[in-house]
């Protein structure tokens, strides 16, 4: 069985512009690469055309991080939790929830261990340990195995659009897509 993935969708990299349409075996596995790279953007909460530098002081601490895609039948969900540490260590977990033509809503967990570091306004992501498990619809990956497909370091880097003491506003440089980081009260 093949899955296409749509022209947007170049995910996570991301993993990403996770809207699929129809396409070759190849091209699936690319997608889907490029979806993961997009949890690897939001997990670094990078994006954006600015050039001015922010201070990376501001990135310490506990984000909640959402992003959402559609296209016709297809999308993406990802609501995701990152702690940015001060000696340049991140963590994070949440859901990436895929919608696919023909198939059922499929939940994943994902977890990643990173180093991160800001260069002007630029955010960059170095993934030291990517997990990602199916959820809903383990069935599924028999034959669409994502964890085969993640590579095993991801470097993402994304240009920061506003970053503020509780608000994050970026762009991933991989795929274009933009996403929202709100920090935890505790943290600001």
């Amino acid at each position: 069985m093949s899955i296409k993935l749509p022209a947007s969708f170049a995910l996570y990299s991301m993993v990403i512009h996770i809207t699929f349409l129809a396409v070759t075996e190849y091209m699936q596995r690319s997608k889907v690469i490029a979806l993961f790279a997009c949890v690897i953007s939001i997990s670094t909460a990078v994006g954006g055309n600015d050039s001015r530098p922010f201070d990376a002081q501001q990135l310490v601490g506990t984000w909640n991080c959402t992003h959402t895609m559609e296209e016709a039948d297809t999308g993406m969900k990802v609501d995701y939790v990152i702690n940015y540490k001060s000696d340049g260590q991140a963590s994070g977990s949440g859901t990436l929830k895929l919608k696919l033509a023909n198939f059922p809503e499929i939940q994943y967990g994902v977890s990643n261990r990173s180093n991160w570091e800001v260069k002007g306004n630029s955010l960059i992501l170095s993934a030291t340990l990517l997990n990602v498990v199916n959820q809903s619809h383990p069935e599924l990956d028999s034959f669409l195995n994502i964890k085969s497909l993640i590579p095993h370091r991801l470097r993402e880097s994304s240009t920061i659009l506003e970053l503020t003491a509780s608000n994050l506003v970026a762009r991933s440089d991989s795929y274009g897509g933009v996403y929202s980081c709100s920090k935890r009260v505790s943290d600001i």
